[in-house]
């Protein structure tokens, strides 16, 4: 069963500082349920560990290069991401910035600028330093670079114009932006610094092919694929294995959460061609220590199955959070250009709307579809991101959703049982969803009969994913949908849906200008939102639009999936959260516990006292 305290839990993470103070070393309080069966990580710190030990995951289905810039892969990236480190990087668990290979940064120039000092003696694992110069060049000759297969180019321009970047001595690094825009400090999380000495030859040699097709090519010597991060890869067999191991030279990162003698494990082990129905079955035997639980297995009842094998098993469940993958909402069409007049004006009414959210069982749908494992939240933000405001769903109340019906007003004037518009012709519509998405089904199912219930005349329909995507961004000839979206940490990143401008702004995309007072205030919201450069200031303007989304309702929020994983008995540090893909960015901090220890959790002797 869920617990109230979650949230007060995650704000005492969020304002646990590592620093040099005095600790006390205290035995760790019983783990928590979270759902039951399921442990929360949420309350859980991170600890220092000791060095030794493998770990043996499978989540790579499709390996298409080992090369981070060119990958089209996510779990191929998050994997090298192991490797690979940038400027700056994102807490595991609060989800916020924090340094990387620089040490600090600071806002300079009226927020037209960054400055960048870098750690002391970050070397790459060949042992060769990491410079400014490597900076320069990863910028420079790789992501600005058009010729380059990769798309993170336009990830570095800003209104349409690229960023400078300029080395000013050996440790700093200097970038200026067209307009001050805060969620760059995200985008630089994920530009990752490469090894100049040994890319650079290569291009030289035979242009930038030999980057594209050549460096991080499976049939190519892969020893020459080094970075700065915690791992590098040791062996690999394609079809195989990839065999990540210490690097011998990773330091200490000032500004980051980091613990001394990081990483522990001597090596971590991705196992190749793994299909979903073989990891579960390896998990469940110990032939792996990792499992990211899926959809398919609640759906199939294969978590139940994982339940109940715990203990035999020797390995535990936990629950990261709402995931960042593709939650599940209802949405009307109000594009004036395709909906009929008199339904778009239905559409359109806040009533109707209101009455729809109240027709839709929340509860029902977590418990009997979901098994309970997936939130309420009519937030369009996750809670595992630092900029998250809980909304509450207004529950299911068919005689509340009768009554506002009725004030629209939608009568039935021919006695058939179903609500009429007011020139009384019948009210009818279409709910779609993708017919391969099984949850998705049975909630249109759901939703259709309450809504009937209702006296409305609706439809449910599950059809081919292309042909709603067709008609969802292309014809506009639909009435209603149930989809999903992926969350983010950074709300900016979704912007392209809440924007009235933005190309995704699902129930009326492609406005030219907001056709509402409330989407122009969401339009100004994000402007401001990633023009400041305070975070407490961008969090109370992205707190607004969500308080403006949860009160307009132009997407009705059904359930967001909670993000469970599997993780072996015996390691520290075991607190997965929905942060980091697949719990990776965990991996540098887990450890393997000494059987006679115990578990402990470090506090600040300060407050020990007190």
């Amino acid at each position: 069963m869920r617990k109230t305290a979650f949230h007060l839990l995650l704000l005492i993470l969020l304002s646990f500082h590592f620093g040099c103070r005095d600790r006390i070393i205290l035995p760790v309080q019983e783990e928590k349920e979270f759902f039951e069966g399921v442990l929360d990580s949420s309350g859980m710190e991170l600890t220092p560990g000791t060095r030794g030990g493998s770990f043996i995951r499978a989540d790579i289905l499709e390996l298409d290069s080992l090369n981070i810039v060119t990958t089209r892969s996510r779990s191929v990236y998050s994997v090298l991401k192991l490797v690979f480190e940038g400027l700056l990087s994102i807490n595991p668990i609060t989800g916020e910035i924090q340094e990387g290979i620089a040490k600090d940064y600071s806002i300079i120039n009226n927020g037209y600028s960054l400055l960048f000092h870098l750690n002391e003696n970050i070397r790459f694992s060949d042992g060769a330093p990491c410079t400014a110069a490597d900076v320069i060049f990863s910028f420079e000759e790789i992501y600005m670079n058009p010729d380059v297969d990769s798309k993170i180019t336009d990830s570095l321009k800003i209104r349409d114009k690229l960023i400078t970047v300029e080395k000013l001595d050996d440790a700093t690094i200097r970038i200026d932006l067209p307009v001050p825009y805060r969620p760059f400090l995200y985008t630089l999380a994920h530009i990752d610094i490469l090894p100049k000495h040994i890319i650079e030859p290569l291009i030289k040699k035979d242009g930038i092919e030999a980057f594209n097709r050549g460096w991080g090519n499976i049939k190519n010597d892969i020893h020459n694929i080094i970075g700065t991060g915690p791992y590098y890869i040791k062996e690999f067999k394609n079809g195989e294995f990839i065999k990540l191991a210490r690097n011998q030279y990773y330091n200490k990162r000032d500004g980051g959460l980091y613990f001394d003698g990081m990483p522990y494990l001597d090596e971590i082990i991705e196992l190749l061609d793994i299909d979903n129905e073989s990891k579960l079955l390896k998990f469940q035997i110990g032939e792996i220590d990792f499992y990211d639980v899926t959809d398919t297995d609640i759906a199939s009842g294969d978590f139940e199955t994982l339940l109940s094998n715990k203990s035999d098993g020797n390995y535990q469940l936990y629950s990261g959070g709402q995931t960042l993958r593709s939650n599940h909402f209802l949405v009307f069409n109000q594009n004036p250009n395709t909906v009929e007049k008199e339904k778009l004006d239905v559409f359109q009414n806040l009533l109707f709307r209101r009455a729809i959210s109240l027709l839709i069982d929340t509860k029902a749908i977590v418990s009997d579809i979901y098994k309970g494992y997936a939130y309420i939240d009519f937030s369009p933000e996750r809670n595992v991101s630092p900029f998250y405001r809980n909304k509450e769903a207004p529950g299911y109340d068919i005689q509340k959703a009768q009554n506002l019906l009725d004030q629209i007003p939608l009568p039935d004037r021919d006695g058939d049982g179903y609500r009429d518009l007011p020139s009384g012709n019948s009210l009818h519509f279409t709910i779609l969803t993708n017919k391969d998405n099984p949850f998705r089904i049975k909630m249109g199912e759901t939703i259709s009969e309450s809504l009937k219930n209702a006296g409305l005349n609706t439809d449910f329909v599950p059809a081919d994913y292309d042909v709603i995507v067709t008609k969802f961004l292309d014809t506009f000839e639909w009435d209603a949908v149930i989809l999903g979206m992926d969350g983010s940490i950074e709300p900016n990143e979704s912007s392209w849906i809440w924007e009235s401008k933005g190309t995704y702004h699902l129930w009326n995309p492609y406005q030219e200008r907001p056709h509402t007072v409330w989407e122009k205030r969401i339009d100004e919201l994000f402007a401001l939102g990633r023009t400041t450069w305070n975070f407490n200031e961008a969090k109370a303007f992205y707190h607004e639009y969500q308080d403006i989304i949860a009160l307009e309702l132009p997407v009705i929020n059904i359930v967001v999936p909670a993000e469970l994983y599997g993780l072996r008995n015996g390691y520290g540090n075991a607190a997965p959260t929905a942060v980091t893909y697949n719990a990776i960015g965990l991996m540098p901090y887990l450890y393997k516990k000494k059987k006679s220890g115990s578990k402990i959790i470090i506090i600040d002797s300060k407050k020990a006292k007190e």
